[in-house]
């Protein structure tokens, strides 16, 4: 089995306590689960349904929500369309595993 040593950025640290004192990480943990999904690492493009994001959330929430994504190597773009950069799978499996973490925690 391989195992995945991404880390979280200080920046995406950051942005995680903003989310937990917003109270949106179980929106977050379902986005990431449900939008990004693995057809995008595999050197395609997959889309993100923008509209799901604008319905849970409040504008603010919505950029905390995409800056995270972001920062871990998925690049959410106008159309809709999810293009992953370098290394994605590890960067956003280490997202989602501290999303669900978080979200237990703060159940």
């Amino acid at each position: 089995t391989q195992f995945i040593s991404a880390e979280l950025t200080d920046d995406q640290l950051l942005l995680l306590l903003e989310s937990l004192e917003r109270k949106i990480v179980s929106q977050q943990l379902n986005l990431v689960r449900t939008q990004i999904t693995p057809a995008s690492f595999q050197g395609g493009r997959d889309y993100f349904n923008s509209s799901n994001i604008s319905i849970m959330m409040t504008q603010e929430e919505q950029m905390l929500t995409i800056a995270l994504v972001e920062l871990s190597g998925v690049q959410l773009q106008e159309d809709g369309s999810a293009v992953p950069r370098d290394k994605p799978f590890e960067a956003m499996a280490a997202l989602f595993v501290a999303l669900y973490a978080l979200n237990i925690l703060s159940g």
